[in-house]
């Protein structure tokens, strides 16, 4: 278990990190195991990089083992994002969740 993922999260801290090349900012929620045994985090993308490269930011699910070293970006959040859903059924096991 990544204890610098759940830290962010119980903190309720901003992380950056680099995936699939590209850096990504993120408020971190869920960190856990899906339903298909891979390690993943869900977190509400808020700068860097995203899909459609519009600067428009959503929801998104992390393969962990493709993230890059996380970092604290120095900001927090304390407010629940709209959409968020505690206990996601995307989740098989959850280490830790805001």
């Amino acid at each position: 278990m990544n204890t610098t993922l759940c830290e962010a999260i119980n903190q309720g801290e901003l992380i950056e990190f680099e995936y699939e090349g590209l850096v990504r900012i993120v408020e971190p929620y869920i960190y856990g195991v899906g339903e298909n045994g891979e390690i993943l985090l869900k977190a509400f993308q808020t700068g860097g990089f995203n899909k459609k490269n519009d600067n428009s930011y959503t929801w998104d699910v992390y393969q962990v083992e493709k993230m890059g070293t996380v970092q604290f970006v120095g900001k927090d959040f304390s407010h629940e994002r709209a959409g968020y859903e505690k206990n996601d059924p995307l989740f098989s096991t959850i280490y830790c969740q805001k």
